[in-house]
């Protein structure tokens, strides 16, 4: 086991042991804006978990989220006294119980894993006493996750619940921080304030002429313009729903201790995922579900509407999916549409069943079909009618993800490593005269997360123009003569049902696509699109920069785009007539 070590769990540099060597328990806990603090000390980072299992772990976690489901809705049943079938609870916290269950099985392992691998003398955690583990809702668990007290205070459960006697644990006291408060910086573009100015336009105006059984339209991802048209076409007086921010509800500790998912018959993580969900589920669901469903009642929607169709707000929205839950258990038919790229191609969104799939009577995807009777190939819903130009002799643009939110079953930050170093491989292999006309544009996300995305980028390669995401990606497109996609992503479909010159390159190639996926991928790789490396990107970026027009608009490329964009990103140019018939078919 080598050297004893002081075990650190997490970035507050409150809890580490400068005196001692250390053990870091991930990359999450060395923050590279605090470099200065941690290079150079006596510490060593934990090996990675989970990383060579992946496939055997999603389906591990997806069979036990069936069994910890139906648990966890006899139970709320049992609590709020009331009599919802499993489909009304699957759809208000189906995605939180997953993430709950990936978060937990990465944390869990994490720490089984560098306690056997390591001799660990002891570790500091923060007074648990006042301290709740649970959030107001599932948005709120999801940033929760990011946190250092959070992830402190869990690790700190799930040590003790491990039975580690040997381990010294070093209490200090948490300063008016009783639970996660989540603060986010945002960047409103102009086409959000549009967004927002129509959304009061149709509030004040339209909001009178509504009907009780007005098919029920919200985010559908269409652009407005064309959701209106749709409304206007089902014959109602078009409405941009939306409902105010779910009421704060206090955290009560009296009221989780007699929320209970019995874990007698279970040991080592099964048993501590159930014990510890009481603990963790968010408040909303517990100890808010009343103040819920007051707020549910006083909405303004059609109360028997003809159907409801979302493409967004299935996920973290609590009051609609509260609303869809009893509309649903009424008859009223709920569909929803595809909500970026993976679906019908990644392995782990192929793999779970996810809550907008399984629950909805129609699932509207962006051309693909598995065979099942409800699932609708529709089109990209985001592109309806919308044209994209780029500029034939203009720069290189790099589209980058930002890093992730630490709730997957793997080790997602040390997997952003990865893709960050692949980042700096693709720029610094580019030629001179191609890097100089290169911008870099960042996620409008990274302000959120801790990764320093631009002191990265300035400290690695100085003269890098980056654009730190808030000018509008149309204005990039349009000054560019080539845009890179460096993950596998919505942007990809997006540019080639577009035409967008467009060329990509991630880590791990194709292992992480279905299998009827792979051969419309290894169709994109044969016309040069799809590249093995950033060296090979950067590579294919200097064969083709001379002559884009040429090479996109070959005919090989073309036939590969054509295919590829018939099976996974189709385009309609009769958008509004497309769905109005999708969506009325059966339900008139």
């Amino acid at each position: 086991m080598g050297v004893p070590r002081y075990l650190v769990t997490t970035a507050d540099e409150r809890t580490w042991k400068f005196d001692r060597p250390m053990l870091f328990l991930g990359e999450w806990c060395r923050l590279y804006d605090r470099k200065q603090m941690w290079n150079g000390v006596d510490a060593i980072v934990a090996s990675i978990f989970g990383a060579k299992d992946k496939k055997k772990n999603a389906e591990y976690i997806h069979t036990l989220y069936s069994e910890i489901l139906s648990e966890t809705v006899e139970q709320l049943n049992k609590y709020h006294h009331t009599n919802h079938g499993l489909r009304y609870w699957t759809i208000l916290l189906g995605h939180w119980l997953q993430r709950y269950l990936d978060m937990m099985f990465n944390r869990y392992f994490t720490m089984k894993q560098a306690l056997e691998e390591h001799k660990i003398t002891g570790t500091t955690v923060f007074d648990p006493t006042d301290y709740s583990l649970a959030t107001s809702d599932s948005l709120s668990f999801i940033w929760a996750c990011n946190d250092d007290v959070w992830n402190n205070v869990l690790y700190s459960r799930i040590i003790k619940y491990m039975d580690c006697n040997n381990i010294e644990l070093n209490s200090i006291p948490i300063k008016n921080e009783g639970y996660f408060k989540s603060e986010l910086n945002s960047v409103k573009t102009n086409s959000v304030k549009t967004k927002q100015l129509l959304k009061i336009i149709s509030h004040f105006i339209f909001r009178g002429m509504s009907k009780a059984n007005d098919a029920f339209i919200i985010n559908s991802y269409l652009p407005k313009w064309q959701e209106i048209k749709l409304q206007l076409a089902l014959g109602q007086c078009p409405q941009l729903w939306q409902n105010s921010p779910l009421n704060a509800t206090s955290i009560d500790i009296e009221v989780r201790r007699k929320f209970i998912i019995s874990s007698e018959s279970h040991a080592g993580f099964e048993r501590c995922v159930r014990d510890l969900l009481p603990d963790i589920i968010p408040a909303c669901y517990l100890e808010g579900y009343a103040e819920l469903n007051k707020q549910v009642e006083s909405l303004p929607w059609p109360t028997k509407p003809r159907f409801i169709f979302t493409s967004n707000n299935f996920d973290t929205d609590e009051i609609f999916k509260a609303w869809t839950g009893l509309k649903v258990e009424s008859g009223v038919p709920y569909f929803t549409g595809q909500h970026g790229n993976n679906y019908g191609t990644h392995y782990f969104f192929g793999n779970y069943i996810r809550p907008e799939r399984s629950q909805a009577d129609k699932f509207f995807t962006w051309g693909w079909t598995d065979g099942s009777v409800k699932t609708i190939p529709a089109f990209i819903f985001k592109l309806a009618n919308q044209p994209r130009v780029t500029k034939s002799d203009g720069g290189l643009l790099l589209i980058e993800l930002c890093a992730p939110h630490l709730l997957h079953l793997d080790d997602a930050y040390h997997e952003f490593g990865i893709y960050q170093e692949e980042q700096f491989r693709f720029v610094e292999a580019l030629p001179e005269k191609i890097k100089k006309e290169l911008t870099v544009r960042l996620h409008s996300g990274w302000r959120n997360m801790r990764w320093s995305d631009e002191k990265r980028w300035s400290d690695r390669i100085p003269l890098v123009h980056v654009e730190t995401g808030e000018a509008p990606i149309q204005k990039l497109f349009a000054k560019s003569r080539l845009v890179v996609h460096s993950y596998d992503s919505t942007g990809i479909l997006e540019g080639l049902s577009s035409n967008i010159p467009t060329l990509c390159f991630w880590n791990g190639g194709l292992d992480h696509l279905l299998t009827s996926a792979k051969p419309y991928y290894e169709l994109l790789r044969g016309a040069g699109i799809l590249a093995d490396s950033p060296e090979h990107a950067a590579l294919l970026t200097a064969k083709y920069w001379d002559n884009i027009n040429g090479w996109w608009g070959s005919d090989h490329v073309q036939s590969a785009r054509r295919l590829f964009c018939e099976q996974y990103a189709v385009i309609d140019r009769h958008p509004v007539k497309t769905l109005k018939r999708l969506l009325t078919a059966d339900t008139l």
